[in-house]
């Protein structure tokens, strides 16, 4: 059964992406934030990791650039919805939200996402890697 490592800080967001994958298929683990999450994988390497860029205690770039640091081979998707609100309660624009997926390219990420993003296009995505 293909493994999944899930890193977001967002409960609703993991928990919708362990049941989709799950049901799926897929054997699902999750991470609430970057440290934890680079941690879990360092400890048992999933066939793919999602990874939320906007995150508290380390971002996805981090998370990224670690985990390919030790596994160029690991398989990884990018998600972003711009994340965080700035003091003046304004959300990151779309401008913003897509440099930071470039940024996950360039970082080493396989595959990006934006949020919110359909469910069989999250499936279709892990597939998709695990093909390559």
């Amino acid at each position: 059964m293909p493994t999944v490592l899930v890193i977001d800080d967002e409960p609703a967001v993991r928990q919708s992406m362990l049941q989709v994958l799950t049901r799926t298929g897929f054997e699902v683990t999750t991470a609430d934030n970057g440290v934890s999450g680079v941690e879990a994988y360092f400890e048992h390497p999933t066939d793919v990791v999602i990874v939320d860029i906007i995150m508290p205690r380390s971002d996805g770039i981090a998370v990224i650039k670690k985990i390919r640091a030790r596994y160029p081979d690991a398989r990884i998707i990018a998600i972003t919805g711009g994340g965080n609100f700035w003091p003046d309660g304004y959300k990151l624009n779309a401008l913003v939200t897509d440099a930071y997926l470039v940024l996950a390219t360039e970082s080493g990420a396989n595959a990006i996402m934006r949020k919110p993003f359909r469910r069989q296009q999250l499936i279709d995505t892990v597939r998709g890697l695990l093909e390559n």
